[in-house]
């Protein structure tokens, strides 16, 4: 009776702790970035939209496409970035300042138009996102510099912008 426990645990436990061991290795670039720009608290997000593509790529060999797993918000201090649960798992929310963020547009295989973002703080790891997010974080950044404080700002219920002084 016990060595069949054993047994069985030994068995389920391997298999689930290699599956571990990879998401933590995949986690390496998202691990990098959050030396630098992770969120200790939660952020103020005044604009948010869930279910995004972000693709991390850096000097190695492949790439983290974390495709309609990202949420993607805009702060008054920069743009944040985290994955909806249970694939948050080794990737803490981060925050990347605007004075840090450096974007250019870039051909990204079949996606179309994209741009990437450059991180002054992790060089060697660049974001790229498509040409429609990379427009709604414009507008809403936009709209967050010119909107008084206090007013409510609505995009087809998908993001919404809540200034405050």
């Amino acid at each position: 009776m016990i060595g069949n426990l054993f047994i069985h645990l030994v068995s389920y436990s391997i298999p689930i702790g290699l599956m571990c061991l990879m998401w933590k290795i995949n986690a390496r670039r998202w691990t990098r970035l959050a030396r630098a720009y992770s969120v200790v608290d939660g952020t103020d997000c005044v604009a948010e939209r869930t279910l995004q593509t972000v693709i991390l790529v850096a000097g190695d060999i492949g790439w983290n496409s974390y495709k309609g797993i990202a949420t993607v918000g805009v702060t008054r201090e920069g743009i944040s970035l985290q994955l909806m649960a249970p694939f948050s798992l080794f990737h803490p929310p981060l925050l990347f300042p605007y004075r840090d963020s450096h974007v250019e547009p870039r051909r990204w295989f079949l996606i179309g138009k994209s741009f990437e973002y450059t991180l002054s703080g992790v060089s060697d790891v660049r974001m790229i996102v498509d040409g429609d997010l990379q427009n709604w974080i414009e507008s809403q950044v936009a709209s967050l510099a010119t909107a008084p404080a206090g007013t409510q700002i609505y995009d087809g219920g998908r993001a919404s912008i809540q200034t405050t002084a």
